[in-house]
């Protein structure tokens, strides 16, 4: 329960019984009563001002609802950071009906989630007669990325500090909720067996090699010479990727962090590159394999990723759908920032290790664009192998994980 208002400077003075956006929502004297948060965001991001009392929203607390709604849009760490806000709906209204709409990519993350009801796709004529029928409507999309205001909170804290929420003190709850199947964990480890990979004798680190932006993105190069250290160090190395065509993907790279990619199916045509940002000459190796490195880039579903990382002794990576993954999973995770302070993106994870290269143009928030500066980002750029390679060892250590603590045990 909202009440808004349209300012007369900006709409003028409105017609008595004049929707602007919706039917719902009806202004007279240029003031609207708004039942429900999704059309108060709609209207506030057209100009309108949030005006509701104090006794209206002590009122709002008591409320009964029967039907919510939650629209999760976005990227996948976007789904994500609306989990901790829909457990929380559920322990206020236990009986209450609680349904989840989102695009069809992105329901492979509510499978068996226990705090709703329903997971449905977020097509128009679902969302038209679903908002129609919620008695409470919630969209976070934008959250993250768009709203200026919520852009300076962690997203999660953001969910609750817009709908006037009350965060809740124990800060696992805070955490998104993921689940991994029992069935889905046997299937994980045998096929690691089936690629050389036996989690019951040998320790193995997952390395994410993109986030969905490039801007965000570690040099591939200091991916090779990190897995390179870490298989020297007795652990195997998966790396994992949305990219479908990683294998016939080549990448050229010079220990300044500057690269390349050629996609081709035949390297042996090439003989030397010259680094472009140092005028270093790299002599091109025709065979990309590192022996103890599984290569899955474009090789699992989002199903698969959530159940490997689930078995990792340790998870290295962008800031990205994956880190937020391992992260939730408790998995000791080194996350890697540029564009984002780490310190609004994992606030309320445990066994984590922010790094962040913290240039003078850092942080500048940028999530849909290139950086300007070229790629890779300078700011992904100064965070070393040595830096990396120093705080998984750290993790390594301080969060051992057992071998009875990750098998798929009924």
């Amino acid at each position: 329960m909202y009440l808004l208002y349209a300012p007369v400077e900006r709409f003028r003075n409105l017609p008595n019984g004049l929707p602007l956006i919706t039917e719902e929502v009806k202004f007279y004297n240029n003031v609207a009563f708004c039942p429900k948060f999704y059309w108060r965001k709609y209207h506030i991001l057209q100009g309108c001002r949030d005006v509701t009392p104090g006794w209206m929203k002590r009122k709002r607390q008591t409320r009964q609802l029967k039907n919510i709604l939650v629209i999760a849009t976005g990227g996948h760490g976007d789904v994500m950071w609306t989990m901790p806000f829909v457990r929380d709906l559920r322990s206020r209204y236990p009986e209450s009906k609680i349904l989840i709409a989102t695009e069809e990519k992105h329901m492979p993350l509510w499978y068996s989630f226990p705090y709703s009801n329903l997971c449905v796709k977020d097509d128009f004529w679902n969302l038209q007669n679903l908002i129609r029928s919620a008695d409470e409507v919630y969209d976070f999309g934008g959250i993250a990325t768009i709203l200026k205001k919520e852009m300076r909170l962690d997203p999660v804290e953001a969910t609750f500090k817009t709908t006037e929420t009350p965060l809740p003190k124990d800060r696992r709850l805070l955490r998104p909720h993921l689940v991994v199947t029992l069935d889905e964990g046997k299937k994980m480890e045998a096929r690691l067996k089936r690629d050389g990979l036996d989690i019951r004798e040998e320790k193995f680190i997952i390395i994410a090699l993109e986030a969905s932006t490039a801007n965000r993105n570690w040099p591939f190069t200091y991916a090779r010479l990190l897995s390179e250290r870490l298989v020297k160090d007795g652990y195997k190395v998966v790396w994992l990727s949305e990219k479908k065509d990683l294998s016939d993907s080549h990448f050229l790279g010079c220990s300044c962090g500057a690269e390349i990619t050629v996609n081709t199916k035949d390297i042996s045509r090439l003989t030397d590159w010259i680094c472009p940002d140092c005028g270093k000459t790299i002599h091109i190796r025709p065979d990309d394999h590192i022996p103890g490195v599984l290569n899955w880039g474009g090789k699992t579903n989002l199903r698969e990723a959530m159940a490997v990382i689930a078995l990792a002794d340790a998870f290295i990576g962008p800031n990205s759908a994956l880190m937020v993954m391992a992260a939730s999973l408790e998995i000791p995770t080194v996350g890697l920032f540029g564009a984002f302070n780490p310190a609004i993106r994992a606030k309320y994870y445990d066994k984590f290790t922010g790094l962040w290269g913290k240039v003078p143009c850092a942080p500048c928030n940028e999530h849909w664009t290139e950086c300007h500066l070229g790629y890779p980002a300078p700011c992904m750029k100064v965070l070393t192998v040595d830096k990396v390679h120093q705080a998984v060892l750290k993790l390594l250590t301080t969060y051992p994980r057992q071998v009875l603590g990750k098998l798929p045990i009924e």
